[in-house]
């Protein structure tokens, strides 16, 4: 059982300047707003904030990291408020637990979109202090320790995210050893029979394994002294889920996945790195094409390091990494390694670009109204597999596994995608939609006279160059975008539950695309020779100058429906929108049965909500209070 004690140890442990008065006023904050709260497995719930800190202190956070650890569930769960946090702890403390902290305002949606609008707000907060993302990550990793007391159906779904989201993410920050975990843990729930076969059979040639790699080891140790090369060697344990998916990638059985030793060698300098590569490669015969060198051409998330891959002469393969004690730590740490203590807001121009992805993040919400719509495209471009491809300059671009020429052109800039007509990659003409593999050298190919067609949309792979050639073709008017009408669209029935009009048999009833007529409002319906009865406001201006001559019907508002009323919005594409919309309504207490949004022009969005009102006066204060919303530019009624 974790105690206070144990995270103000481990903080002092790396720094004994922390702030532990306060570190001890946000247990007694979080231990005063859980004590009546219990975990699925009958612990004290404080127990999990308390081990998410420890978590956090194993990585030399700061004290404020430390302390919206402890905090992290009191806005969601105990109701204290952002403003409370924030005159207690300050600040930044204020905004690393409500960055955390999921939207409790919104439950009232789908599961799936109210998961998608959480991480999509904690990603934002993120991209302002990137410690909200390594809190998240230390959360996520201890309830996963301990997910085996929730039921078989939760355990998959959390799995299932933690797979597809936050282990990539812990990548994405180089936190090696939380992403390991996660994998190993999340696999263990949604592939626990292949986990076992796997697990038994490491145990059962652990003994053997250990012995062949202390012979390896050995002989290592011995040409390094007698190079006079001061390193550390270590086996290289291999997770559970990394051997299955090699297996799966490679088309292999465990015996000759398994059967590969690895190697870590750790030096003083990374003069010492390529020495001893050298010395491998001498020893050693090196297999072909397997060398890679992340100490001159680092990876996105600060992974530097030099993989090579070599058989010995008793015919046993080595995968050898070698680098050093700093790289070593930032490998297994990632940005927690960079923390070191710092200002969060020191300037750090280096650090900031390995960042730069969250940025991109940040862009995307222009384009992506809908959360769902929002994390698949972040899924694709961002949590997949990457590749790395070089520039003829010799500049690394990495892009999602998949990626064509014009995902490349875009990637470096938009006008070089939007002239691009090929490329020459490896030296080979090559089209637009080649696929690249990591290692390529490509160089793109213009011409001023190119320019994006509809068919690009298929080739592209990645949102941000399938967002720039919907763009240009919205421009040039080879993608006009159909503005949204109720009637004019869909011809969606307005039902004769809602307006009252005079008796005819079974009409039915249209909203007019001209005046929009809405709850409350004096109306007039109008009918044809059909049976369609389209209601206008009495002062629509096609009524007032004569243009319409159908025979007019009497028509009303029903003041005691009770149902589902679908409510939609035209509204300006901003940050935090579709959020805000969704807070309005809450306010109301209004119940959401359903709630999506999608893109309808470059500048615009349409939002649509599916909405449980009790009568016609609900209604009526609902779309008021809408329309109030900063950006809302107009509202209509869909189907009944």
């Amino acid at each position: 059982m974790t105690t206070i004690q144990d995270v103000l140890k481990k903080v002092r442990e790396y720094n004994q300047n922390a702030d532990f008065k306060l570190i001890e006023k946000a247990y007694e904050v979080a231990a005063e707003a859980h004590k009546n709260d219990k975990r699925a497995s009958g612990e004290p719930y404080i127990e999990h904030p308390l081990n998410v800190a420890y978590i956090l202190a194993e990585f030399q956070m700061d004290d404020e990291s430390i302390c919206a650890a402890l905090l992290h569930d009191v806005i969601e769960d105990a109701n204290y408020d952002v403003n409370y946090i924030k005159k207690a702890f300050g600040a930044d403390v204020a905004l690393l637990v409500d960055g955390v902290t999921k939207i409790t305002e919104l439950k009232a949606k789908s599961r799936e979109e109210y998961q998608a609008e959480s991480l999509r707000k904690m990603l934002f907060a993120t991209a302002k202090d990137i410690r909200v993302l390594i809190i998240k990550l230390c959360d996520k990793l201890h309830n996963m320790r301990t997910l085996g007391y929730l039921p078989r159906e939760k355990q998959i779904r959390i799995a299932k995210e933690v797979m597809d989201v936050y282990a990539p993410l812990a990548y994405r920050l180089g936190i090696d050893k939380i992403k390991s975990e996660l994998e190993d843990l999340a696999f263990k729930i949604l592939e626990p029979e292949k986990y076992s076969e796997i697990e038994e059979k490491i145990k059962k040639n652990q003994k053997e394994r250990e012995e062949e790699v202390e012979i390896i080891k050995k002989i290592v140790k011995n040409a390094l002294k007698d190079a006079h090369i001061e390193a550390a060697i270590h086996g290289r344990a291999k997770d559970i889920y990394s051997i299955w998916r090699k297996m799966q990638r490679k088309e292999r059985n465990f015996d000759e996945i398994y059967d590969v030793i690895g190697m870590r060698i750790i030096t003083k300098s990374v003069k010492d790195c390529y020495e001893v590569l050298g010395l491998i490669h001498g020893m050693w015969k090196p297999i072909p094409r397997r060398f890679k060198d992340y100490i001159a051409m680092p990876k996105t998330n600060m992974y530097q390091s030099l993989h090579t891959i070599a058989i010995t002469e008793s015919g046993q393969i080595v995968e050898i990494q070698i680098r050093t004690a700093e790289m070593d730590r930032i490998a297994e740490e990632g940005v927690a390694a960079h923390w070191e203590y710092k200002d969060v807001k020191t300037d750090d121009s280096k650090f900031d670009k390995k960042l730069s992805w969250l940025k991109q993040i940040m862009d995307w919400q222009k384009s992506t109204t809908s959360p769902q719509e929002f994390v698949e495209s972040v899924e694709v471009d961002f949590f997949g597999n990457e590749i790395y491809v070089f520039t003829p300059k010799g500049d690394v671009i990495e892009l999602p596994s998949g990626s064509t020429v014009i995902d490349l052109a875009y990637a470096v800039h938009s006008n070089l995608g939007d002239r691009c007509t090929g490329a020459k990659i490896n030296g080979t003409f090559s089209s637009i939609r080649t696929e690249l593999k990591t290692g390529d050298v490509v160089e793109i190919l213009t011409s001023k006279n190119q320019k994006p067609s509809r068919n690009w949309m298929k080739i592209a792979k990645t949102n941000k160059a399938k967002q720039k050639i919907r763009k240009h073709l919205q421009e040039s008017g080879k993608m006009p975008v159909r503005r949204y009408h109720p009637v004019e669209a869909e011809s969606e029935e307005i039902s004769k539950n809602l307006i009252i009009t005079e008796k005819y048999e079974n009409p039915t009833i249209r909203l007019s695309k001209c005046c929009n007529p809405l709850p409350g409002e004096d109306i007039i319906g109008l009918k044809g020779k059909t049976n369609i009865i389209t209601v206008h406001r009495q002062d629509c201006e096609a009524l007032e100058k004569g243009r319409v001559v159908q025979k007019r019907v009497k028509s009303k508002w029903k003041n005691d429906y009770v149902g589902t009323v679908e409510v939609i919005l035209e509204t300006v594409d901003r940050v935090g929108l579709f959020a805000d919309v969704l807070n309005t309504i809450a306010a109301t207490g209004t119940n959401v049965q359903g709630a999506n949004a999608k893109i309808i022009s470059p500048d615009l969005a349409e939002c649509r909500f599916a909405l449980a009102i009790d009568d016609l006066e609900h209604l009526k204060d609902l779309i008021n209070r809408v329309k109030r919303v900063q950006g809302v530019k107009k509202v209509y009624l869909g189907k009944i």
